[in-house]
């Protein structure tokens, strides 16, 4: 849809689509958000489009103003991504939501593809599309990689997805009781619970913006991850679709086995030293390989494979942050 170009009439006072934009302090990337859905190819939808800020103290509120949106909501307090979700699911009136994060910005083609896809699988609850990173650098590249482009049914989405807003309503919103991983949470029931596939369509969908300024925002977010993988395992581990519950393993197994060849390195003999370069070697070789069957440069290779196990560390971190949390819950009854 061209700029400024009027939208699709609503009979009978339907819309065919809302998005539901959430955002804290994105005044840097909520201009470029709003306007990529403003100039989505949309001809012939009705939509509406709707802010939901989760407290910011920056000008995103004023952004969001003056882009114009049909509705501005929060900004009063702080909220969780899953209340501002929920909050913009009360108030969107579409037959289907496309959730959308204000560091994000939409591919022109990419809501009529998922609408027409979402009308003609009606088994189906959501569908998302790739990503792609818009910081650049050689570790933004990297990082991408576990962005994995797909096409099919998949266990659970992200942020960025577009819904039937029946489903959402019927699953109960997204589970607000949950400190981080609300989308893979809510999938999982739909999945479960609600019999509806999750599903990955092979094109693109947003560009996104990471923004790491350092190495501590890189561990931080990697400790989050764990965290999260942490809290939805526990939720799922003894269900038959234990949703995360191996990645919880391997990651902590990972993580041990760094941590004892590090020790081994620093006390063993010779031959020790010789056998844990060896095997660390050897790991980071095969997934450099592997890596770079799939297309991507040397370079770009190289930095996600010290990437994927060099994570694991903080991964783990996160998750032993969470379930040491817990048993301290536990024990002092807080």
């Amino acid at each position: 849809m061209k700029p400024n170009a009027e939208r699709s009439p609503s009979p009978a006072g339907t819309i065919d689509l809302s998005f539901v934009v959430i955002g804290y302090n994105e005044a840097g990337t909520l201009k470029a958000c709003l306007d990529s859905v403003r100039n989505a190819d949309l001809d012939g939808l009705s939509w509406e489009l709707i802010y939901v800020d989760g407290g910011s103290i920056d000008t995103s509120m004023d952004i969001a103003r003056e882009a114009g949106v049909d509705r501005l909501l929060g900004g009063e307090t702080r909220r969780r991504a899953a209340e501002n979700r929920n909050l913009g699911l009360e108030a969107a009136t579409g037959r289907l939501v496309q959730f959308l994060d204000g560091d994000m910005a939409l591919f022109p083609d990419w809501p009529r593809a998922a609408a027409e896809f979402l009308y003609g699988h009606e088994d189906v609850a959501a569908v998302c599309g790739n990503l792609e990173e818009s910081s650049p650098g050689i570790l933004f590249e990297a990082l991408q990689i576990d962005w994995m482009p797909r096409e099919g049914a998949i266990r659970h989405c992200g942020g960025a997805a577009m819904y039937f807003r029946a489903a959402l309503q019927e699953a109960g919103g997204f589970p607000t009781d949950v400190a981080y991983g609300e989308e893979p949470l809510l999938c999982w029931r739909l999945r479960n619970a609600h019999d509806r596939k999750i599903y990955q369509m092979n094109r693109g969908m947003a560009h996104h913006n990471l923004g790491f300024r350092g190495l501590r925002d890189y561990w931080r977010r990697n400790v989050r991850c764990g965290q999260t993988y942490a809290e939805i395992a526990s939720r799922c581990w003894r269900t038959p679709d234990p949703l995360w519950k191996r990645e919880c393993i391997m990651n902590a197994a990972w993580a041990f086995a760094m941590l004892g060849g590090v020790l081994a390195l620093v006390v063993g003999n010779a031959w020790v030293r010789i056998a844990v370069m060896t095997a660390a070697g050897f790991v980071l070789v095969r997934k450099f390989v592997q890596t770079r069957l799939k297309g991507h440069s040397a370079r770009v290779a190289l930095v996600y494979a010290l990437h994927t196990y060099f994570s694991k560390l903080s991964i783990a971190w996160g998750e032993l942050r969470w379930f040491s949390r817990q048993i301290r819950r536990k024990v002092t009854g807080q």
